[in-house]
């Protein structure tokens, strides 16, 4: 995998301007993996997508990762670092997982770990339990209960929690919990990390960034938009830094001094 070149961030965040959380990530992997459409990507279970996330980001900006959360007692907006190489990338992606059966209290379930389709479905939910069954529908291929057929919403609560923490057990990426204490009234409580939010919020300001150096050379020196992305970095802060500053203008209705 090869990390985002200019060409390719501004394409992926073009395409993701219109898109739910789910398909920003996939413009973000599509960039970069034009052997795997779309459908392909958006079947990958949740972990393994987010494991090609997570080496696309170091390949990119490196390990380093700074999030903000609101403190969910006190408001204050805190800032946490995370670093990639903490997580088993690597493990993740060589996974495959097929569907499997569960067998807990007499329940035989067969099933399947989410995808990104499943999670731009549910998020149409806006109640958490309702959001957690319709999901539990759909990742529940088949379930017989002392050899008789049920169906998904019979499931009692406990097998329902036994099938969660089965499939965070097959793809434990898919489930990131961060512990986080608030500075300031030392309030604790747990958030779960979304590298895809994360990662797209960095590729969108960089993408912002250089679209307003792209309008500046092409106004100063008379270059396209291809020849300016095709440049390194380096050279186009070089260039950027030969373009004179323009004079502050003076306030209506005031003479400017003269020095």
């Amino acid at each position: 995998m090869h990390p985002l070149t200019a060409r390719r961030a501004l394409d992926a965040w073009e395409r993701g301007q219109r898109s739910d959380p789910q398909g920003r990530a996939l413009a973000l992997l599509s960039a970069v993996l034009p052997d795997m459409s779309r459908e392909q990507l958006a079947r990958l279970p949740v972990g393994q997508r987010d494991a090609l996330l997570m080496r696309l980001r170091e390949r990119t900006y490196g390990t380093q990762v700074k999030g903000f959360a609101l403190c969910p007692k006190c408001g204050v907006r805190l800032e946490f670092g995370l670093d990639l190489k903490n997580y088993a990338v690597t493990k993740s992606l060589e996974h495959k997982i097929p569907p499997e059966v569960l067998a807990v209290d007499g329940y035989e379930i067969r099933f399947r770990v989410p995808d990104s389709i499943d999670l731009a479905y549910i998020a149409q939910f806006p109640d958490v339990g309702t959001a957690r069954m319709v999901l539990i529908g759909r990742c529940v291929l088949a379930a017989r209960k002392d050899g008789h057929p049920v169906g998904a919403h019979e499931l009692p609560e406990p097998v329902i929690e036994k099938l969660g923490e089965r499939m965070e057990e097959l793809d434990p990426l898919s489930y990131l919990s961060l512990s986080i204490e608030c500075a300031r009234c030392n309030h604790q409580w747990l958030s779960l990390m979304d590298i895809g939010s994360l990662f797209w919020q960095e590729v969108a300001r960089s993408a912002e960034r250089l679209l307003g150096d792209v309008h500046t050379l092409a106004i100063s020196y008379g270059w396209s938009e291809s020849e300016i992305l095709a440049m390194s970095e380096a050279r186009r802060r070089f260039y950027l830094e030969q373009i004179p500053q323009q004079p502050a203008a003076a306030a209506p209705g005031k003479e400017r001094r003269r020095p």
